[in-house]
């Protein structure tokens, strides 16, 4: 059940928003590799307080990511639950198949176009839900050196039969 209208066609500056937005979470999927859990100046350390729920959690979020990346969309469907939620700098995207059916497409070639930093991320999991918060900066890969943007990616997951979904995902920027 949806609360309100559903954007059929965001702004043009809500469809960069979310472009540079869903880009800097590539940074997720770059470094699923290595330590789950970085922030500035303490990259190559994982945290120790993490739980292995919330571990697994984030790698949820990373297999998400890498399949939005690489335009596997029924991947990245496969890693949400029926009714998630996605919402981009206070639109609401759509749910699910929504997402994965329109939006998702142009993200997707998005997300190849820019330089992503991971500066910070941090996850909770209890026994049913569970956290994954990144804040990441992005770049046109077109210009290095110029204006950044700050993204936040939250993305709340519930705890299934089949493992962990994103329930929710809230992606917002600010010029960085």
């Amino acid at each position: 059940m949806r609360a309100g209208p559903l954007m059929p066609h965001p702004p043009s500056s809500v469809l960069l928003m979310r472009a540079l937005v869903l880009a800097v979470s590539l940074a997720l999927a770059a470094t699923a590799a290595g330590p789950v859990f970085a922030q500035a100046n303490a990259t190559a350390a994982s945290a120790p307080h993490v739980s292995p729920a919330a571990r697994d959690a984030a790698k949820t979020v990373d297999a998400f990511m890498a399949a939005l990346v690489s335009g596997q969309l029924e991947q990245a469907r496969a890693q949400m639950t029926p009714n998630a939620v996605v919402v981009a700098n206070g639109h609401v995207i759509g749910e699910r198949d929504d997402y994965i059916n329109g939006a998702a497409k142009g993200d997707s070639a998005a997300l190849r176009s820019v330089q992503r930093e991971l500066v910070r991320r941090d996850a909770r999991a209890g026994t049913d839900v569970a956290w994954v918060v990144s804040e990441k900066r992005v770049r046109p890969a077109a210009a290095p050196q110029g204006p950044s943007e700050v993204v936040i990616e939250t993305m709340l997951l519930a705890k299934t039969p089949a493992g962990w979904k994103i329930a929710h995902v809230h992606w917002s920027g600010r010029h960085g």
